[in-house]
């Protein structure tokens, strides 16, 4: 069961997260942060804008304060990423393949 840790969460944002915490309640924080993990359709924004966070840093703290099974990464797109940096790094030309992840891709039905 996720749980919120204060001891994660820095002294500056503290009160804009406790305010929060006493608007709409850790279980509908939780939810939301699931969604932000799980759907690739949930952003940052949309999480903001559902618990009326005004800043990204409060957002961010807010993350790192509940612990929230995260989704395990995607290891085609892992390795889709690490070569797309190899080539920047190298100051090559990335192909479009590896510039777009493969979700980006239309499909049809």
């Amino acid at each position: 069961m996720p749980v919120y840790r204060p001891e994660r969460v820095r002294s500056d944002y503290a009160a804009d997260i406790q305010v929060i915490r006493d608007r709409f309640g850790d279980e509908t924080i939780i939810d939301w942060i699931e969604r932000y993990y799980a759907s690739p359709d949930v952003d940052r924004d949309d999480v903001m804008n559902a618990l009326g966070i005004d800043y990204v840093g409060t957002f961010y703290e807010m993350l790192g304060a509940y612990d929230v099974d995260r989704p395990e990464p995607d290891p085609v797109e892992e390795a889709r990423q690490l070569e797309m940096m190899r080539l920047l790094l190298d100051g090559k030309e990335v192909p479009e393949t590896l510039s777009k992840p493969t979700s980006w891709k239309q499909q049809l039905n």
